[in-house]
């Protein structure tokens, strides 16, 4: 088999994007895990809770930069890929025996920063079949992350029945698999690029700013919806756990199925024109999300679902193909700690924003105006993105790849 080929390099996405999956199902499956592991580990300790889910983020932001950026330079993707699912393993496994909290939360953040890392390694793997016609491949890695978000729930929640440290082994479990199929199967190695990192890749694609900013716009509003609309949801429309479980399916699952023909359609279609009417819709949605009645409330999530995948997909393409090969590990770490960054950010925003609100005496229109809030900063991002939008076709980014290409070799 020819390096490089189409059957090659679809082969290779293929297992990369089940790689993907498995790599973020490890973390999603925890998240069920946390308030039964917290009871036996450091009752009480609600804070702790919150710290454990945040701290995770926070390692992604902080290390992931610093670890693409690394293999890029060194040239050495898969070896350091293959060294931070080990490490992976290895901190769950940790966790999973119940350290004192100090420890545990220690070893926490260090697990977000190699779990992230790795990923960003795995996403900067895949090449597409064609040069530049990434809409396939990154279309069918965002399906796969979204799949493994909407999979971790149910999963997590059927490994409790073994005890509340198990969805803890069985995530360190699943990223051992990763670990040895990754070190068997894959290969993931570049060429050495001195001065790899953010400020190199700004320097030399600005243009990637773009998809960086609307991955992070898009995850902030996520990050406004999950505790914001579940509490909006029981409180005001009274809605029992079950209800409030298939809205949000309502969201997810069209995410994850609208992803892959997203990432095909900006293949097609002007990836700037698809993000414009993604970007748009999505925010609207937020803004009517809290004056619409609970009947009409599947079709509004339905709508915003597709709305996300038709702005996450296009994102991730283009990230892909705005900068050099050198550079797309890098690239794609700068779309996961922007999106992170923007989760994190929209969860404690939300969670201010709509405490001071009903202190304020608000009431339920505290939860309201949170959901306008998000929407109506996706409509800025839209109106202030919009001559980047315009640029952005198929023809452009190849063009601005070709270019970033030139001068990656003028500077060597």
């Amino acid at each position: 088999m020819k390096t490089g080929s189409r059957y090659d390099a679809s082969e290779s996405d293929a297992t990369l994007t089940a790689l993907i999956f498995a790599s973020v199902l490890s973390g999603s499956v925890l998240i069920p895990s946390v308030r039964p592991f917290f009871a036996t580990v450091a009752p009480g300790h609600e804070g702790g809770m919150h710290a454990f889910m945040a701290l995770n983020m926070l390692g992604a932001i902080v290390g992931a930069p610093f670890l693409a950026a690394f293999a890029d330079r060194s040239g050495a993707r898969k070896p350091l890929a293959v060294a931070l699912t080990l490490a992976d393993a290895a901190l769950l496994l940790a966790m999973a025996r119940g350290p004192r909290l100090s420890i545990l939360l220690s070893v926490r953040l260090v697990q977000g920063a190699a779990n992230v890392g790795a990923l960003s390694l795995l996403l900067g793997g895949i090449r597409g079949r064609r040069q530049q016609r990434h809409g396939r491949a990154f279309g069918a890695a965002a399906a796969a992350m979204i799949a493994a978000v909407a999979a971790g729930g149910p999963a997590g929640t059927l490994l409790l029945t073994a005890g509340p440290r198990a969805p803890l082994f069985a995530a360190a479990m699943i990223q051992l698999l990763v670990c040895g199929v990754l070190a068997t199967r894959v290969e993931l190695s570049a060429a050495p690029t001195p001065g790899a990192g953010f400020a190199a890749l700004a320097r030399m694609v600005p243009a990637v700013r773009g998809p960086a900013l609307w991955v992070a716009i898009e995850r902030f509003a996520v990050g406004t919806f999950v505790v914001t609309f579940s509490l909006y949801a029981h409180r005001e429309l009274g809605l029992g756990d079950r209800h409030v479980g298939a809205l949000m399916s309502c969201f997810l699952v069209p995410f994850a199925l609208a992803s892959y023909p997203m990432g095909r359609l900006g293949d097609r279609l002007d990836r700037g024109a698809l993000l414009f009417m993604g970007m748009a819709t999505y925010g609207v949605c937020f803004v009517l999300l809290g004056f619409v009645r609970p009947a009409g409330l599947p079709v509004i999530l339905i709508l915003t679902g597709v709305a996300s995948a038709a702005i996450y997909s296009p994102s991730l393409c283009l990230a892909a193909a705005l900068p050099p090969e050198a550079l797309r590990a890098t690239s794609m770490a700068l779309v996961n700690v922007t999106g992170s960054l923007g989760m994190m950010a929209g969860t404690v925003i939300a969670g201010a924003l709509s405490a001071a609100l009903r202190s304020a005496g608000w009431g339920g229109r505290a939860y309201t105006a949170v959901f306008v809030a998000a929407g109506c900063l996706q409509i800025a991002c839209v109106l202030f993105s919009w001559s980047d939008l315009a640029r952005l076709g198929n023809a452009d980014a190849l063009n601005l790849g070709a270019i970033a290409a030139a001068r990656e070799e003028a500077s060597r």
